[in-house]
């Protein structure tokens, strides 16, 4: 798949040096860029999203198995009662 990408005037043209200074098209160099970028994000927030897990986990570790099956069993009553609720006339 291609796509089209506009980039003004100046960005294109320092594109254009850093890719002849580097021996590659344009359009390589760009790809390679996002894919880069994308690949940046992706371990950012794979990184940010596993010190979420720890802090979770080391905050449920004090609480019982039988609590947490406690409050689910709980909060899953507490959702079909307002789903009951907002389907009686």
């Amino acid at each position: 798949m291609e796509a089209v990408v506009t980039l003004p005037n100046d960005l294109y043209e320092r594109l254009k040096l850093k890719s002849e200074q580097l021996a590659r098209t344009p359009d390589d160099l760009v790809s390679d860029l996002v894919e880069q970028f994308l690949s940046d994000a992706h371990a950012i927030w794979q990184a940010e999203f596993e010190a979420l897990l720890a802090r979770v986990r080391s905050r449920a570790a004090s609480i019982s198995p039988e609590e947490i099956e406690a409050d689910i069993a709980e909060a899953a009553n507490e959702a079909k009662e307002a789903r009951r609720a907002r389907r009686a006339p």
